[in-house]
């Protein structure tokens, strides 16, 4: 076993680290509410899904900028709070999947959160920028957000049916 780490290893590393900054990115524009810097995070034809109850599929980086800055006015502060994140890539495209704590505070004072996954595509355009190509949003945990229908992450039920109902 050695210690050295090989160029592609380097290479995969850094990688990694464009699309982890990406993400923080897009978290940072949206909280700031810069939304046509947090557009640029995405290609030109990209596809988002927030979930039925926050614009379902939309697609086109213009088409996602007009939805995401429409439900973003709706709150006076928010905070996207990413957790753990894997990222696989080569040279050209990847995945991620980012865990999210998303805090939101409406203009009434009312404070809503919700618990996500970012499953996203992504792409390295030819200058050399990592944006999100396909994204798709997970609910795990929601607290507010009443009468919104959310897309749920799948969650397996114990084995031989040992879970409680209450």
């Amino acid at each position: 076993m050695t210690d050295r780490v090989t160029d592609e290893e380097a290479a995969a590393l850094v990688r990694r680290q464009q699309v982890l900054d990406l993400l923080a990115r897009y978290c940072e524009r949206v909280d700031e509410y810069d939304i046509d810097a947090m557009a640029d995070c995405f290609t030109e034809t990209a596809t988002t899904d927030y979930g039925p109850g926050r614009g379902g599929p939309v697609t086109g980086r213009d088409a996602i900028a007009r939805r995401i800055r429409a439900g973003q006015a709706e709150f006076r502060r928010t905070h996207h709070q990413l957790g753990q994140c894997r990222v696989s890539t080569d040279e050209r495209s990847g995945s991620s999947l980012a865990y999210v704590t998303a805090w939101h505070e409406r203009w009434s004072g009312d404070v809503e959160t919700a618990c996500l996954r970012y499953r996203d595509d992504v792409v390295r355009d030819a200058d050399g920028a990592w944006r999100i190509a396909v994204r798709r949003v997970d609910a795990a945990v929601v607290d507010g957000f009443a009468g919104v229908p959310w897309t749920w992450v799948e969650r397996r039920p114990p084995a031989g049916g040992a879970h409680a109902t209450a």
